[in-house]
């Protein structure tokens, strides 16, 4: 039991690590380094590195060992191309399901995040932006387009923060968040889904157009 949990916490915090950009995409992963790190057993890092393996998180090749996942620009594009259609389904369905409570707590996210962008402060202002779509994600009734969306939001936060660093871009997301929440308010799916669609797509294009500039 003891060692099970020992994986599940070395899994957990390495897993943590990576979406926070604590390690670089492609970064070795040296198994004798993270035993003596997370003072456990060098099987015990080979089990978490092997759940983070089958997550999408790490790869591992023979010989070499592990390294953190990295992905092309290629790969990056279809990712955000996928989740333009989930987050459109999901806000879809959402919206019928919209409380008082819920709808109050968006407008508090812009709210926040007006303020943040006001301050030039980005970093708090994606930490809105991400709780923002969270409330959404929240009330969804498919529970299953949220876990995979999740996922792979999860694998690619390393790529997907970047984008707001592009002068300009945090006054056009605010808007576009200003208006998935408008057409929340007004229980309009249709507009919603439409309005996120042109949210994720924007991202998409600042990524494409500014690859060289983020990475």
């Amino acid at each position: 039991m003891i060692k099970t949990n020992q994986t599940t916490m070395v899994y957990e915090n390495l897993k943590e690590r990576i979406e926070q950009g604590y390690y670089s995409p492609a970064e070795s992963l040296p198994e004798i380094d993270l035993a003596n790190e997370y003072n456990v057993s060098r099987n015990t890092i080979k089990k978490a590195l092997l759940m983070l393996e089958n997550d999408a998180f790490v790869t591992i090749e023979q010989n070499k060992g592990a390294k953190v996942r990295s992905y092309s620009k290629v790969e990056v594009l279809e990712f955000l191309e996928l989740r333009e259609e989930l987050e459109g389904f999901i806000v879809r369905l959402a919206v019928p399901c919209f409380d008082a409570k819920a709808v109050k707590k968006l407008e508090e996210l812009t709210a926040e995040m007006a303020a943040h962008k006001a301050a030039s402060n980005l970093m708090a202002y994606s930490a809105c932006n991400l709780k923002f779509h969270d409330v959404i994600y929240g009330i969804c009734p498919n529970r299953t387009a949220i876990d995979v969306t999740v996922r792979l939001k999860n694998q690619m936060r390393k790529y997907n923060s970047k984008t707001i660093l592009i002068p300009g871009r945090d006054e056009k997301s605010y808007q576009e968040h200003c208006a998935i929440l408008e057409a929340i308010k007004q229980k309009d799916a249709a507009k919603a889904e439409q309005y996120m669609h042109q949210h994720i797509r924007n991202v998409r294009n600042t990524f494409d157009e500014f690859y060289s500039l983020l990475f």
